[in-house]
């Protein structure tokens, strides 16, 4: 399985590393932006597995001088959005009343992360790639403990009883590709998108394939971010539209379920002929945005993850502002 995602990753890579160019010679749009989302399966009525996320991201032209971007790739002749960004994730197993470490449910963990990005969007060519750097850590550090006790306090939720059996603390080290690619469009109205994402680390090693349909009023998906670019002057103020994802993922590796790449001597995770190999993903959503300012909500649904796991699903808030 790792031999295969060695043979993606150079196939992945090679046409984009062709294209790229040195940091100083790359076009830089200015375009500002921040981003907000919060993920929670309590919007469909669940409280287990990936229960609980949230992510901050900006985007400014003055990080471009990240020195973090001078190992992500970019695109020649394209309009190039830098962003960094902070996330934090949290897993539990689906018995969070369990006071006992249950050996065939999915471990509690949690992560917190800094994601370095850039995004090269190509509209002649209806391109975007996306390159990522994670660094950060897996387990206490993470503070997933806590938040999830704040998040059930709130709520009136009660609080999971097993978070003293979560997989220890692990650096988190991850690089990540997506490509995103215009196959049909009728301007304004309708896209049908490819995408593919590629994730190697001591994290998270997988390959995604999917699809994206939108359908409404809209802006040209390649001429912005989550906002249009003032740059095109086509792009409109008012959008409306909803989407629909769907994708099928290749897994090598997921730290969360297996506890690192080197695992505690008496290791009381899933090993690799455990977990799930290939996983199906669905996300639909509607997205409303007004000049500077938007609003996105989706569910995500996801096949079983390990031998004996259950189908799950989450809700996404998203709030976007661009300045």
């Amino acid at each position: 399985m790792y031999r295969f995602l060695i043979i993606v990753a150079v196939i992945f890579a090679t046409p984009f590393l062709a294209h790229s160019k040195k940091l100083d010679s790359l076009k830089c749009t200015n375009y500002k932006e921040l981003l907000l989302d919060w993920d929670n399966d309590i919007f469909l009525h669940h409280d287990y597995y990936y229960t609980q996320g949230a992510h901050i991201f900006y985007l400014n032209p003055a990080l471009r001088k990240n020195p973090a971007n001078h190992i992500l790739f970019r695109l020649k002749n394209a309009d190039n959005y830098y962003g960094l960004g902070i996330i934090q994730e949290i897993y539990t197993p689906k018995d969070i009343n369990d006071t006992l470490l249950n050996l065939v449910d999915r471990p509690y963990s949690g992560t917190l992360y800094i994601r370095s990005f850039i995004v090269s969007s190509v509209p002649e060519k209806h391109l975007r790639f996306t390159s990522q750097l994670d660094l950060g850590v897996l387990g206490p550090l993470s503070g997933a403990k806590d938040a999830q006790r704040i998040i059930h306090d709130w709520l009136d939720l009660g609080f999971p009883n097993g978070w003293d059996f979560q997989i220890e603390n692990r650096p988190y080290l991850n690089y990540n590709f997506l490509v995103e690619k215009g196959l049909i469009s009728v301007p304004g109205i309708f896209d049908f998108i490819g995408n593919s994402r590629l994730r190697l680390g001591n994290i998270h090693d997988d390959f995604l394939l999917g699809a994206t349909i939108r359908l409404g009023r809209m802006n040209d998906f390649f001429k912005g971010y989550n906002l249009g670019n003032r740059t095109y002057k086509e792009n409109r103020d008012f959008q409306l539209f909803a989407f629909i994802n769907t994708s099928a993922v290749t897994v090598a590796y997921n730290a969360t379920l297996m506890g690192g790449i080197v695992p505690p001597e008496n290791n009381e995770f899933f090993r690799f002929k455990d977990i799930e190999h290939f996983i199906g993903e669905l996300t639909a959503g509607v997205e409303f945005s007004y000049k500077f300012a938007g609003l996105r909500m989706q569910e995500t649904w996801k096949t079983p993850e390990f031998h004996g796991g259950e189908n799950h699903g989450w809700g996404t808030v998203s709030l976007f502002f661009r300045f």
